[in-house]
C-alpha cells in the first residue's frame, strides 16, 4: 500500500462517515475533489480497488453522477475497470456502481466490447443478481430495475 494512498483513503473514509451521519453527499464529494490530483498520480488498479472498497462500505451514499470517482475511473479503457465493477456488485451492490456500469453500457457496443467491456448479457446478469442480493438496498434494486427497462 502507498502511504499517500493510505492517508487519502483514511480521510475519505472519515468524510463518507460524516456524509452518512449528516445526510449530506457534498461532504464526501468535495473531499474527493480535494484529493483527485493525488489519486490520479497513484497506481490506477490500487486506487480503483480502494474506491470500490469505500463505496462498498458506504453503498447508500451518492458520490455524484459520474462525480469525481466516475470521472477518474472513466479515463481508462473500460477493460481496465469493468471486471472490478462487476465483482464489486457481487460483494456489495450499490447504486453508484450500477450507475458506473450503466454509463459504460451506453457506449457503442462494438467499441465497448473492443475495449474489453461486458456484453449486454453480462450486464443483465449482473443486474439480475443485484435484484436478488440480500445486501442490496431498495434504492439500488429500484435503479437496477430501471436500468433493465429498455
Amino acid at each position: 500500500m502507498n502511504p499517500d494512498s493510505d492517508s487519502i483513503f483514511s480521510n475519505l473514509d472519515k468524510a463518507a462517515a460524516e456524509a452518512r451521519a449528516q445526510g449530506d453527499k457534498w461532504i464526501v464529494i468535495d473531499r474527493i475533489y480535494e484529493h483527485l490530483d493525488a489519486l490520479e498520480s497513484q497506481d490506477y488498479q490500487d486506487v480503483l480497488a480502494r474506491i470500490l472498497a469505500l463505496i462498498e462500505t458506504y453503498p447508500e451514499l451518492d458520490y455524484g453522477g459520474p462525480g469525481p470517482f466516475g470521472s477518474l475511473i472513466e479515463r481508462q479503457p473500460v477493460g481496465a475497470y469493468a471486471a472490478q465493477l462487476l465483482a464489486s456488485l457481487k460483494r456489495q451492490p450499490s447504486t453508484q456502481v450500477v450507475a458506473f456500469l450503466d454509463r459504460m453500457m451506453r457506449m457503442d457496443e462494438a467499441e465497448r466490447e473492443a475495449q474489453g467491456g461486458p456484453t449486454v448479457a453480462a450486464f443483465v446478469d449482473a443486474l439480475d443478481a443485484v435484484l436478488r442480493h440480500p445486501a442490496a438496498n431498495d434504492d439500488c434494486r429500484e435503479f437496477a430495475r430501471m436500468c433493465l427497462t429498455p
